[in-house]
């Protein structure tokens, strides 16, 4: 699988800041056809659009889902929670409903399992998901937004060893006491996930773990951010391209 971060930003990117740093809203693609939510800000960075066919939904947030934007795109599939689904509006699409928990299989040879994400919109009914998305006998897990991994999530998980993870990293290094925990994480959550995950054997050995959804107010500078961190750990940037 390849992934193209084609936005690595929280919602509040809106340009380019007085260092100089930018970040659109997150986005991530996957091989050429599939893609994980959509903006307008992400929109315009997908080379040959025509050739993405499936989108995933992780939450109804403004800086995750935008119903300009996919009009625009016109995918074939839209993937979305059951609580929401049903008000999305795209002719000539099929839209499908997820639970958190259902694994399903998307057109490319992916399987994908929706997780539920520790995180909260407006819908009370709404569960944000992550997704486990696996083909050719590798695993991606891919979980932002969200804070810790959930109890329930980790037991879907079960026994497979993941060869890469995408983790949100909303609120920066060192940032103790800081009340996003409760539904983002900090790099120094994302550590301990990290060698939790490595020492059980949930995640494979020298297997990356990106981070993105960065908050302009929380993260420092990217060369910085690089500087801080040391492998497994991955800050992605806008147009990073990887292979898992």
């Amino acid at each position: 699988m390849k992934l193209q971060f084609l936005g690595t930003g929280a919602a509040d990117w809106d340009g380019p800041d007085a260092r100089g740093e930018y970040r659109r809203l997150t986005a991530t693609r996957i091989d050429d056809s599939l893609l994980i939510d959509l903006t307008a800000t992400t929109l315009g960075e997908i080379e040959r659009p025509e050739s993405v066919t499936d989108v995933l939904f992780t939450h109804s947030h403004a800086d995750h889902f935008d119903p300009g934007a996919l009009r625009a795109l016109s995918p074939r599939r839209v993937y979305a929670h059951e609580s929401w689904a049903k008000a999305i509006d795209l002719p000539g699409a099929e839209v499908i409903s997820v639970k958190a928990g259902e694994a399903f299989d998307v057109p490319g040879g992916y399987r994908v399992t929706a997780l539920p994400a520790n995180h909260s919109t407006e819908r009370a009914d709404e569960q944000p998901l992550h997704y486990l998305i696996e083909k050719d006998g590798k695993a991606l897990l891919y979980a932002t937004d969200g804070a810790w991994m959930l109890n329930r999530a980790r037991h879907i998980l079960g026994d497979r060893t993941l060869d890469a993870a995408v983790f949100d990293a909303t609120i920066g290094d060192g940032f103790d006491g800081d009340w996003r925990v409760f539904e983002h994480n900090s790099i120094d959550m994302v550590r301990l996930m990290t060698a939790t995950l490595l020492r059980t054997g949930t995640l494979a050995p020298g297997a990356p773990v990106f981070l993105t959804h960065m908050a302009r107010t929380l993260h420092k500078t990217q060369a910085e951010i690089e500087a801080r961190l040391a492998p497994p750990l991955i800050a992605c940037f806008d147009g990073m391209t990887a292979e898992v």
